[in-house]
């Protein structure tokens, strides 16, 4: 329960950046202001280390907290935390992203979702995979080029290498981790960029290390990003034309109904509490 998006209700005498009736969303790393990583664990993640954002109230230092984009409702905001910077870090700061550029999607949660959305804003072309046909036409009615079902292609570096002329992609939005790092490192063009966000086939696994060499390929792994991270996505939210995808939304005491409903990984798009 790291993410979380509300109002101001007070604020301490020395603070500046908020005033009674802000709308602000939580950031991931509560410590982590600026510049390089500064952890190598959860320890000061909210509702991991430390208490998250499944209560009404919350009182916090403002650095746990940046400004909502604008319009945005509380359950939109909510999404950012974990989801949106993730992918506004792996694909923008590390990936520095182009127009007409190629990014690779790995399925249709949270991240996933919001990395195509970006990708699309941005002016890149996205290849998407999901194990779904329904979820593969949801992703081509949000904009997505090129669409391949894993469970057909269950080597689907080839039609990632068809589409791309045998070129590969220029990103890899990885979440499998050990399960798919193999095909990703096929699908990624010499010199591309390989996030590593998530470890959805396990914790560890072999590592095609030869073919990560030979194609001169650069491995990021990350988890989420900085205070100003946030506030860079933000302020670029404010003009982009992105709306977060939320698939269903329970009241804060229906909060293990919505725990079921990810556990069967049946959603699309990303899964809201509110009260």
């Amino acid at each position: 329960m790291a993410d979380g998006a509300g109002v101001i209700e007070a604020v301490g005498d020395e603070v500046t950046d908020f005033a009674v009736g802000d709308h602000v969303v939580s950031t991931f790393f509560p410590t982590w202001l600026n510049g390089d990583p500064l952890n190598g664990d959860f320890s000061t993640v909210p509702g991991d280390g430390v208490d998250g954002y499944a209560r009404e109230w919350v009182v916090a230092e403002a650095t746990a907290f940046t400004r909502a984009p604008k319009g945005w409702s509380h359950a939109q905001a909510a999404t950012l935390t974990t989801a949106g910077l993730t992918v506004w870090r792996a694909l923008v700061v590390n990936g520095g992203l182009k127009a007409g550029e190629t990014v690779l999607i790995q399925g249709t949660g949270g991240v996933s979702i919001f990395a195509l959305q970006v990708a699309k804003a941005l002016g890149a072309t996205a290849i998407l995979t999901s194990s779904s046909d329904d979820k593969l036409e949801r992703a081509r009615q949000l904009g997505a080029d090129h669409l391949i079902n894993y469970r057909r292609e269950p080597e689907w570096a080839k039609p990632v290498l068809e589409l791309t002329n045998g070129r590969g992609v220029d990103h890899v939005v990885e979440v499998g981790g050990p399960g798919t790092l193999a095909q990703s490192i096929q699908a990624a063009r010499v010199a591309g960029h390989i996030a590593l966000i998530g470890v959805l086939t396990g914790a560890a696994g072999p590592v095609p290390t030869a073919g990560l060499t030979v194609r001169q390929q650069r491995l990021q792994g990350l988890i989420v990003g900085s205070r100003q991270h946030q506030l860079d996505l933000v302020r670029a939210l404010d003009v982009l034309p992105i709306r977060p995808v939320i698939d269903k939304t329970f009241p804060l005491a229906d909060i293990a109904d919505a725990f079921r409903v990810q556990q069967t990984g049946g959603h699309f798009g990303k899964i809201c509490l509110e009260y």
